[in-house]
């Protein structure tokens, strides 16, 4: 017999995955087509650029992913941010996204092919949730029985709030977050040794923002500000 505790993460685990496959599929969609028009065929020719999630994502990584994000979280409940646990996994090397192939050396402009294809995953992952804000807003939903549509919409809103969340996220200017690789571009040759030793150090930096709850409170509170603004700009263009 499963407890409640057990069903809740079940639940949860069940809402989760099928919005991480819409979510790290898309995001990984935009940077191959973004890789296309800045002149490297890379990942078009490894058939990345395509909706189809087993290109994408490593499902059997996923689903081991989300159970242990969650089995650990239900033993931290109340100390540590569920959105946390998402960002230590991804610095402890857990990869359920398969990496966009990318050959740098192909872009018609190294720089300015470095920046789109950079920006192209965080700028996926808000026009994902502004598909699902239309979705939600302008869809029939109502229209099957209230029993779908329930989970249908919850679903949907956490396609929403990762999406926005992984966005920011992604925008971060320490590696291995993309903003920590679009560092190498906008800083001049000799702050490169900064950007060598943040990626050295960048899973004790995010350990000290775990162990410092006024820090980690600090960290999340921004980028939950971002992606508050971001959201009612879409919404803007939504309503």
């Amino acid at each position: 017999m499963f407890d409640s505790n057990m069903l809740e993460i079940l639940s949860e685990l069940a809402i989760l995955f099928p919005a991480l496959l819409v979510i790290f599929t898309s995001r990984g969609f935009f940077k191959s087509l973004a890789a296309k028009i800045v002149g490297d065929d890379t990942a078009y020719e490894n058939g990345f650029l395509t909706l189809n999630p087993l290109i994408h994502i490593d499902v059997i990584g996923l689903i081991i992913m989300l159970t242990i994000v969650f089995f650990v979280g239900g033993l931290l409940s109340g100390y540590v941010p569920i959105y946390f646990l998402f960002i230590f996994v991804i610095l402890l090397g857990a990869r359920w996204v398969i990496p966009v192939p990318i050959n740098e050396h192909n872009f018609k402009n190294y720089s300015l092919g470095v920046l789109i294809t950079t920006i192209a995953g965080p700028l996926g992952c808000f026009l994902t949730s502004l598909f699902f804000l239309y979705i939600a807003a302008y869809f029939p939903i109502n229209l099957v029985p209230k029993y779908v549509s329930s989970s249908v919409l919850i679903v949907i809103r956490t396609i929403i709030e990762f999406s926005l969340f992984f966005g920011v996220l992604d925008l971060i200017p320490i590696p291995p977050f993309d903003g920590g690789r679009l560092l190498r571009v906008v800083l001049p040759l000799k702050f490169h040794g900064v950007v060598d030793w943040l990626e050295r150090y960048s899973l004790f930096i995010f350990l000290t923002i775990f162990f410092l709850p006024g820090l980690r409170n600090y960290f999340f509170g921004i980028i939950y500000l971002i992606a508050f603004f971001i959201k009612q700009f879409l919404m803007s263009l939504v309503f």
